[in-house]
């Protein structure tokens, strides 16, 4: 034997491959083969039996003899190379041929095939370290494959199939102009100019917005800029139609603003008479709008404050040294270094409105955008798919683009301030006429979001709004008082569950993703770096679209299950741990880990022992903000929630398609004190807003 097969040899463990044969062969036994029809929890024993693995016949039943393969091979193979290619090889083949049973057959797969599947990936994440990648590090091979697997699972496979459906017809035939046919059909150019006239001009909105709030709030003397600070949180802990249907209930043609105005001017006003009439002016461009900038101004205040945060007051005093005034201060040297972030904050609440599902559908009227429209080609008679396909390869192809013109235009500008840390110092004051007018328009604002707030807690309390304002507790009986398998109960407890599984799930796996592509060099890395893309771009709806498509037919089929939205939770919140981890680790050095491994310690133990102490607060963050973000999305979980699977926003959503107004801002209300008090607590026990600053790495 030589020397180096002798090396590989003395490093190879044959008692790792010993757990992962263990749970498959238990999987094998014990967990169905196939896909219950009425899932783990409903079927009855007969079904259970039934779907085993050792059930069945033909090929399943060499199953067990592979595994055994697994453990005899190191006993006959001594040297540790050898091995490596033959473990590899041969999962690799089982994983392949596994897949292809179920194909062929047009079976679906059971939780026994996932555990068994995993199985097998992990020895072949042990056969290719024992060959050399990543320097035989084992864990480290098994977390490449684990998050490849991910990504081209989840994130790849459903994309493609929104594009497989757009070439096929229904009975499978090659239908290549089928997108030009679809998109021609219907006039979706009036669509695709309404979804980026309000985009623009939301985006526009939102940033000067922003602008105004973090100006404000760093830069005035005024003890209102304290006020400001906190309304940050508002749109991250409400659910994104809610601040439409508290616009209805203020501005809609039975909303409190039009009775006072019909009350002073109607036909019978008790100031000018027969001068106004009830108008519906709130639905359509101007509501979706008014919504979507109060909901994403706050998202631009951030993304600009924490920049403004970050300049060294030294470069303004300066100018005001070489005897500059405050406005030539401002105008010459303070906003030409928030450029990037003015740019960063347009872009990002672009592509936010662009995505953006439930205001257009509360207020959208006869305003058309791409996300109500995918939405609609599914809902109700129509179940059409390709329609739904095009529809939302177009939103995808905008949203990547605006994303990736974010990501490479912007991240080339250079702006540093000496410093590029926050820096404690004497700011520069506004100029005292633009404080006092900006003094004037922030109150203005904080008004009109607290009377918004404030109708939608007073609407769960009146009997009818815009009939009868008489109080009552009717909305909140129904929903909280027939017990726990009535009412808003198991939609809340299902968003619950969802939620605190997902959230973990997010964090854990972002923060991984971030190790592996800021630390590892390996081939398949640009896949992963891509699918981070995808994942940042993708608009919900055209989550929802693909996941129903790639996982309504075998051999992976998830939907109506409670699997597909913890899943679809922890994907559209995975941008968040992501992000945080690689700004995270971008602060830590490689030294440190490189010490941990000078010591003889592993990866994993690196990882758990170094890493993960000093990364301790982004890790509370994302779960934080994961668990957030799973309670109040929408836009993806609406297509596939069932009667069984229902969560607490989609129930919301079809109270207000069912004119239930009182119940579904009730539930409302109810959410929003949820997750505020999440919020608040998760503040007290870490001593400061994780919320906020997870938001700021996004």
């Amino acid at each position: 034997m030589s020397t180096t097969a002798k090396v590989v040899s003395e490093s190879f463990k044959p008692s790792l491959i010993i757990p992962w044969v263990t749970l498959g062969i238990i999987a094998y036994f014990c967990l169905p083969w196939l896909a219950l029809e009425y899932g783990l929890t409903d079927a009855t024993f007969d079904e259970f039996v039934d779907a085993l693995a050792w059930r069945k016949n033909g090929a399943t039943i060499v199953v067990p003899f592979f595994f055994l393969l697994f453990v005899i091979t190191p006993r006959l193979i001594r040297s540790g190379l050898q091995c490596g290619w033959i473990y590899s090889c041969l999962s690799a083949f089982l994983i392949l041929a596994t897949f292809a049973y179920f194909i062929t057959e047009n079976l679906s797969m059971g939780l026994g095939t996932a555990v068994i599947l995993l199985a097998f990936s992990a020895l072949f994440a042990i056969g290719i370290a024992e060959i050399g990648f990543q320097r035989g590090d084992r864990f480290i091979a098994g977390s490449v494959i684990f998050v490849i697997l991910l990504v081209c699972v989840f994130i790849f496979f459903p994309v493609w199939t929104i594009f497989q459906t757009l070439l096929y017809n229904s009975d499978g035939s090659f239908a290549p102009f089928q997108f030009y046919q679809i998109v021609t059909a219907f006039g979706v150019g009036r669509v695709i100019l309404n979804t980026l006239l309000l985009a623009m001009s939301v985006g526009a909105a939102t940033t000067f917005f922003g602008l105004v709030f973090a100006l404000y709030s760093t830069r005035a003397t005024s003890p209102l800029r304290y006020v400001i600070r906190v309304f940050y949180i508002l749109p991250i802990i409400t659910p994104p139609f809610v601040v439409g249907m508290a616009l209805i209930l203020l501005f809609g043609r039975a909303g409190m603003i039009n009775d006072g105005l019909m009350f002073l001017f109607g036909p019978k006003g008790i100031l000018l008479q027969d001068t106004f009439a009830r108008s519906g002016y709130i639905y359509g461009f101007w509501g979706i709008f008014l919504a979507q900038t109060l909901s994403l101004t706050p998202i631009a205040y951030m993304v600009l404050n924490g920049m403004l945060a970050t300049i060294n007051p030294a470069m303004e005093e300066a100018a005001l040294t070489m005897r500059a005034g405050r406005w030539e201060t401002l105008r010459d040297v303070t906003l030409p270094l928030l450029r990037p972030g003015i740019a960063n904050a347009f872009l990002l609440c672009m592509i936010s409105s662009a995505a953006d599902f439930g205001n257009p559908l509360v207020l959208g009227g006869d305003y058309d955008v791409l996300s109500t429209e995918i939405y609609f080609s599914i809902a109700g008679a129509q179940l059409d798919f390709a329609k739904a396909s095009a529809l939302g390869v177009l939103l995808l192809v905008l949203s990547l683009s605006v994303f990736m013109i974010q990501k490479k235009w912007v991240g080339q500008k250079s702006y540093v301030t000496v410093t590029g840390v926050q820096t404690a110092g004497n700011v520069i004051p506004l100029p005292g006429r633009l404080q006092k007018i900006l003094s004037a328009f922030v109150l203005v604002w904080l008004l009109l979001v607290g009377v918004l707030y404030f109708s939608i807690f007073l609407g769960g309390f009146v009997k009818q709004w815009g009939a009868d304002y008489t109080l009552t507790i009717a909305h909140h009986k129904e929903l909280w008082l027939g017990g726990f398998s009535s009412g808003a109960w198991p939609s809340f407890i299902n968003s619950l569950i969802f939620a605190f599984i997902a959230a973990p799930i997010t964090a854990l796996i972002g923060i991984l993703i971030a190790y592996i592509i800021s630390r590892k060099k390996f081939f398949g890395k640009g896949i992963i770096d891509f699918g981070t893309v995808l994942i940042f771009a993708i608009p919900g709806t055209v989550t929802g679209v693909a996941y129903i498509l790639a996982f309504n037919t075998p051999p992976v089929e998830l939907t109506g299950t409670a699997a597909i939205l913890i899943i679809t939770m922890a994907i559209r919140a995975m941008p968040v741990g992501i992000r945080g981890g690689m700004s995270a680790l971008s602060q830590i050095s490689e030294s440190l880990e490189e010490a941990s491994v000078l010591q003889r310690a592993g990866s994993l133990k690196t990882i758990r022992s170094v890493l993960i102490p000093l990364i301790r607060s982004t890790i509370v963050s994302s779960t934080a903000y994961s668990f957030i973000r799973s309670m109040t999305t929408v836009s993806a979980v609406i297509f596939l929630a069932t009667a069984g699977t229902n969560v607490a926003t989609t129930y919301i959503l079809s109270r207000v398609e069912s004119g239930d107004t009182g119940i579904a801002v009730a539930y409302g209300s109810i959410l929003i004190l949820t997750m505020l008090l999440f919020t608040l607590t998760v503040e007290v026990i870490t001593g400061r807003s994780r919320v906020e600053k997870q938001v700021k790495t996004i």
